[in-house]
């Protein structure tokens, strides 16, 4: 593409042609530069990319980016933006030829449940539809392919570059984890969203958005650049979502919901449901979960595909892991590994577990997460008398014994049982050892996590499944 051609199509201040090189991809990463790419320097929040632009020439960048006053060299192209976040978007667009718009593309957005409900609705469409591709916190999955990613939400001209990927392989049907920073640091400006999810919204990034109302605006970005809507009406942010986009299709256990789920039977290991007068089981009992599939049913349905259909091939997912995924054990007792790390997931996993039966949750909380979340998730530990075993999860640059002192803060405030332990294999052998058979034990917080941050922000390998069989074969 030409110089000429890619600033007709951007919102610039000023521009600066020196050379006629023909433009081809474009980053933010001056490591990543080729012969000819555009180089955009983004000012985050721990580094300002205006910083390394020698480095972008010196790599071969052919046209730079910014927004703040520069030195300018001879034979490179300069473009001035208000906004190089927004122009990264722009730029990837049309350097990538729009490629969303040639694919259906499903973007879900909330605080609790965008990956379950994006895998579901992953596994949905490559069964009805062939193949899809599925963006998010556990990577990037292409029909079977799998790599990292460094966001839940990756940079625009990454995501385009995704998207070009599938179209390659044949795939044109793609679903990807729409987080609220994704949203504000237009990462998904120009993306061609078919459908938008809203699952819900609670305190989780308030160190970030500073109030819910912002929070919540960061959100609706997705509606906003959504063909079809499709909300959570049981959770309050859904209702004002749905006052303000009267359009939006609904999903819930409240009457009136487009897509409700009735005639509730939990079983063992599974639950049934009726929607729209067609039966559906899934295999799990946790009551969230409901909510992901009604999400996923409401989507696929509005697609094409027959409720009858999106029913036969719900009975047959399992799940993804770390996602109330039982552990096998000869002990009689339930062990269970969640991703949970919010005060409103804690009350969610604990709220689906049958009363009759004694909950014990070994967890810890990140040193640089919402500190109010140490004693809102105490709290909810006492309120469901939940016997909390309290270990360590990334405390990064804070201590354990401070974050532990803040959890047992909110526990004692309702009155309820706990120990701390910091070690978290010694912290799983204890609350699997003092569980009767059939209670449940719950390793919350790390999931699929590769790693924990002990000290700052150094990674130290970590595998919360190989951890707690270690904790079952010490029994």
């Amino acid at each position: 593409m030409t110089f000429e051609t890619l600033v007709e199509e951007i919102d610039y201040i000023d521009i600066k042609k020196e050379n006629d090189q023909e433009l081809k991809n474009v980053t933010n990463n001056s490591k990543d530069i080729e012969n000819g790419d555009v180089f955009v320097a983004i000012v985050g929040k721990l580094s300002d990319g205006h910083k390394y632009i020698d480095d972008a020439i010196k790599n071969g960048a052919s046209t730079v980016v910014y927004q703040n006053d520069i030195d300018i060299e001879e034979g490179i192209n300069y473009i001035k933006v208000k906004d190089t976040r927004l122009a990264l978007s722009q730029i990837s667009n049309v350097l990538e030829d729009f490629p969303s718009k040639k694919m259906t593309v499903v973007g879900v957005t909330g605080t609790n449940g965008k990956t379950t409900t994006a895998t579901t609705i992953y596994y949905l469409m490559r069964e009805i539809y062939g193949n899809a591709t599925n963006i998010g916190t556990d990577g990037t999955f292409i029909g079977d392919e799998h790599s990292e990613t460094s966001n839940t939400t990756p940079d625009s001209y990454l995501l385009n570059r995704i998207f070009n990927e599938s179209l390659e392989k044949n795939i044109d049907h793609v679903v990807l984890e729409a987080s609220s920073h994704g949203l504000v640091q237009n990462r998904l400006n120009g993306i061609d969203f078919d459908y938008g999810i809203f699952t819900n919204l609670s305190t989780e990034h308030l160190d970030y958005h500073k109030t819910m109302d912002n929070y919540f605006a960061a959100k609706m970005i997705l509606f906003e650049n959504s063909k079809n809507k499709i909300v959570n009406i049981d959770d309050p942010y859904g209702k004002k979502a749905k006052e303000r986009f009267k359009d939006a299709i609904t999903y819930g256990k409240s009457e009136g919901a487009d897509y409700r789920a009735t005639e509730i039977v939990k079983n063992e290991k599974t639950t049934d449901f009726n929607v729209n007068g067609v039966d559906f089981t899934i295999n799990s009992i946790a009551d969230y979960e409901i909510y992901n599939k009604l999400a996923a049913i409401a989507t696929l349905n509005n697609m094409g595909a027959s409720l009858e259909e999106i029913s036969e091939k719900l009975k047959k997912f399992n799940g993804l892991p770390s996602r109330f995924q039982y552990v096998e054990n000869d002990l009689g007792k339930n062990i269970i590994i969640d991703f949970a790390h919010t005060p409103r997931a804690f009350e969610a996993i604990f709220e689906s577990i049958p009363k009759n039966v004694k909950t014990y949750a070994v967890f810890g909380i990140q040193g640089d997460r919402n500190t109010e979340f140490r004693r809102l998730i105490g709290n909810a530990c006492a309120k469901n008398d939940v016997f909390a075993v309290i270990t360590t999860d990334d405390p990064k640059f804070d201590t354990y014994d401070h974050i532990s002192d803040e959890i047992v803060a909110g526990i004692d405030e309702i009155g309820g049982q706990y120990e701390r332990i910091e070690d978290r294999l010694k912290a799983m052998t204890y609350a699997i050892k003092k569980a009767n058979p059939g209670d449940y034990i719950l390793m919350l917080g790390k999931g699929e996590e590769h790693f924990i941050k002990l000290h700052g922000n150094e990674k130290t390998p970590y595998n919360e499944m190989e951890t707690v069989l270690k904790a079952i074969d010490a029994q």
